[in-house]
Order: structure tokens, then C-alpha cells, then sequence
């Protein structure tokens, strides 16, 4: 079962050279490539409150497809259902698989915002 993907994703990646490192600008920043791809997201919000602090925790899920070249640490920029941009980086990413795990429906990125 795959969920109707309706929203946005911009990939940030970084460009690698002939060696497999990362190219940087002249001020030691990587270079970076921006690409489009489709995605279903799914906002979560924690608000854990003590006595002297009040904490909020916000992690969004993101659902993409299983072609879409994800790695952890990526920099990301989504829409989410209500047409809200946000932008975070990933911090874990989860394959859906069929029971015999032999085919990958799609992938869950958990997004720090």
C-alpha cells in the first residue's frame, strides 16, 4: 500500500569530486545540488512541561518514494499538508517493505525541525 503523495520535497546534496569528497566554495562550504521530488508528510509535537521548563519537541515524518536518494544528515526543505515550507535536516530514515522484504514500498524520514 502506497500513501498518495501530494506534497513537496527539495533535496539538498552535496556535489562530490573524482575522489568521492565533497567540492567546496572559497569559503569551505559545500557545494551544493537542489532537486524536487514528490513526498507525504506528517507533522508531530511534543510539549514535555516541569516545574521550571517547558520543552518543545517537534519531529516531522516524511514518506517518500524509494527511488528518492535520501541519506541521513541531509539538509531538506518540504511542504506540509496544511502548504506550511519547512525546512530541517534528517535525522533517521525507515523502509517499508512487504512481508518478505523483497520489495520497498516507500521510505520514512523523520525530519528535525
Amino acid at each position: 500500500m502506497k500513501p498518495k503523495m501530494n506534497q513537496s520535497l527539495i533535496l539538498e546534496v552535496a556535489k562530490l569530486n573524482e575522489n568521492g569528497k565533497p567540492m567546496l566554495d572559497k569559503y569551505s562550504r559545500p557545494i551544493v545540488s537542489r532537486s524536487s521530488h514528490v513526498c507525504r508528510t506528517r507533522e508531530h509535537g511534543e510539549a514535555l512541561t516541569t516545574p521550571q521548563l517547558r520543552v518543545q519537541d517537534g519531529k516531522d515524518e516524511i514518506d517518500v518514494l524509494p527511488d528518492t536518494p535520501v541519506t541521513e544528515g541531509a539538509k531538506v526543505e518540504y511542504t506540509t499538508i496544511g502548504g506550511r515550507r519547512k525546512h530541517g535536516t534528517i535525522l533517521s530514515i525507515v523502509e517499508t517493505t512487504n512481508l518478505t522484504a523483497s520489495k520497498v514500498y516507500f521510505r520514512t524520514c523523520v525530519v528535525d525541525v
